[in-house]
């Protein structure tokens, strides 16, 4: 009888260890699923001929941040299809507007860093009528580092043909429980 309870209590702990060190193999749930932060993130686009704002064009959109990497993010097009003419009544479309991506990742200081590719396309001014346009284009890919309620003017670039300037601004706002 002795033997059978000390082989029934030998058998007890060997299950016991057994089912605990399972238990620790299991990975934790927030080992699984990184952690997510939503975020604000304005993007304004500014031209300037010389002193002058010709137009300030502003972008908000949520994205989310991801501790651990880079998630596929957020993204805005806007604008319209022209038609081109390619031959006698013939028309291509090309896309002119505004396009923004951006992701967005935790960094170990509590900053964000964000992803940026920026895109601003337009017709040009002054085109002869029946001639096919000129579409003037600005692109950058940025990736600021910010903290919560920083603004930064990430990008200013100048356009050779006509000595506008562009300034992109960036500000980012961690998203609060409402």
């Amino acid at each position: 009888m002795k033997k059978n309870a000390l082989v029934c209590l030998t058998l007890l702990a060997v299950l016991t260890f057994a089912a605990a060190a399972q238990d620790t193999a299991k990975p934790k749930a927030e080992d699984r699923l990184p952690a997510v932060t939503p975020l604000l993130v304005q993007v304004v686009f500014t031209e300037y001929d010389g002193e002058k704002k010709v137009a300030s064009l502003p972008y908000s959109f949520t994205v989310n941040a991801d501790e651990r990497r880079a998630r596929p993010g957020s993204q805005i097009r806007n604008g319209a299809r022209i038609p081109v003419a390619t031959g006698k009544d013939q028309f291509a479309y090309i896309d002119v507007g505004t396009n923004v991506d951006c992701s967005a990742t935790l960094q170990e200081d509590g900053r964000y860093k964000l992803q940026l590719a920026v895109e601003r396309s337009s017709i040009s001014p002054g085109t002869p009528a029946g001639s096919n346009p000129v579409v003037r284009q600005f692109r950058a890919e940025i990736n600021p580092v910010l903290k919560d309620g920083q603004t930064v003017e990430s990008v200013v670039s100048t356009d050779p043909l006509n000595g506008h300037v562009y300034h992109v601004g960036v500000t980012m706002n961690v998203m609060k429980d409402r």
